[in-house]
């Protein structure tokens, strides 16, 4: 990495280190009810949602474990293990198992409904809670995540269900849709790096095919998000494609071709990238475009939201050919002056020629901060 290269990352881990999860530490926890406010202004006041999402606190386990560690800082490590009591004194159902969807801010069930997406971020961050901070105890809770997940989401097509009822009954039996496996991969892939258990690589290995042979398109090289229980495209919405998700893609392929041991997988995870950048980076503005018309590569929405960028930057970091690092730095510029401030505070939005759309600051978008930052480290210490 040049040493422009270094510098950027250098200014991103300050801010992002320095100021945003300090910021977060300071005004991110309900210090009325327990657990972490959905979003927050740039004051530090907290939106006007009325419920936590069991997600939110996947994600977050993750940050605070990770920077804990790497920093030391008490505080942090205070964070994870508070978001860690949280989470199981009141996401889980202790009658039919799982982890609830959502709660009320006073912690009574909202939405009892098991979601995929949302059980696949629970085992990341808990995954991180152990591996990052020792805390052994997260290891039940791993173990009976993983159990419920093989025994009541699994489908005989090889997918997974992606909604159920509090007592498991499918409500997306007419669904395949791509992004909860995604990350159930990354959650399956972050277990099988750290113990090289042979049910973690099943997983992984199942989903990957899924993705392969259902999720893919081989001809266009192009992710379908939504699909039928046929895996076929939506007859609605089935030609809407994300560029952000196509990066994360290729960044989970390159890291499963290492998990797994599978060579043929990385040179797929680069063309993706390939493929996608050229229809999801904005060649006039710079920055990426959140949705297009797969039939034609139509921009169907022009607007920016800061994790696709994020995405892009993770997955040139993990394949830095020379051709991808000027594109790299790009993004890293547009993030460092348009996405996030001095202060640690960040945009979520923006239009095409950068004007900035008026929303809160998300807390879930530091997962994605976290996870771009760290590929940026791993290439530079390469």
């Amino acid at each position: 990495m040049n040493s422009c290269s270094h510098q950027r990352c250098i200014e991103f881990k300050s801010r992002f280190v320095g100021k945003t999860l300090p910021f977060l530490n300071s005004f991110g926890w309900d210090k009325e009810y327990g657990g972490l406010f959905e979003t927050l202004d740039s004051f530090g006041k907290k939106g006007d949602e009325d419920f936590r999402r069991v997600m939110l606190h996947g994600r977050q386990l993750f940050v605070f474990s990770k920077w804990g560690e790497e920093t030391g800082d008490p505080n942090f490590i205070k964070m994870a293990d508070n978001i860690f009591r949280y989470m199981k004194d009141v996401f889980w159902d202790d009658k039919y198992g799982g982890w609830r969807s959502s709660v009320y801010l006073d912690g009574t069930p909202k939405d009892a409904s098991k979601g995929l997406y949302a059980h696949a971020f629970v085992l990341f961050g808990l995954l991180n809670y152990l591996k990052c901070l020792k805390r052994t105890v997260a290891e039940d809770w791993i173990n009976e995540t993983l159990l419920l997940v093989e025994r009541e989401f699994s489908r005989p097509d090889n997918s997974y269900c992606e909604i159920m009822t509090r007592e498991f009954q499918d409500q997306s039996s007419d669904l395949r849709n791509q992004n909860a496996h995604m990350h159930l991969l990354e959650a399956a892939l972050a277990l099988g790096e750290y113990s090289a258990n042979e049910k973690h690589i099943k997983m992984a290995s199942r989903l990957v095919v899924l993705f392969q042979s259902r999720f893919l398109d081989q001809q266009e090289l192009v992710v379908r998000e939504y699909l039928d229980q046929h895996f076929h495209p939506n007859a609605n919405i089935g030609y809407k494609i994300e560029p952000g998700h196509h990066y994360e893609w290729a960044w989970l392929l390159n890291w499963a071709s290492i998990v797994m041991a599978d060579n043929a997988l990385r040179p797929l995870g680069k063309e993706i990238l390939l493929k996608s950048i050229a229809f999801g980076w904005d060649q006039k503005n710079g920055g990426v475009f959140d949705e297009i018309d797969c039939r034609d590569k139509r921009i169907l929405l022009s607007s920016k939201r800061l994790w696709p960028l994020l995405e892009l930057i993770k997955a040139l970091s993990v394949f830095p050919d020379p051709n991808n690092r000027g594109l790299r730095d790009a993004a890293l510029d547009i993030f460092l002056s348009n996405y996030i401030g001095l202060d640690g505070l960040w945009v979520e939005r923006f239009s095409q020629d950068w004007e900035k759309i008026d929303c809160p600051m998300r807390i879930s978008s530091t997962y994605h901060m976290g996870m771009a930052l760290i590929e940026l480290e791993g290439c530079l210490d390469s």
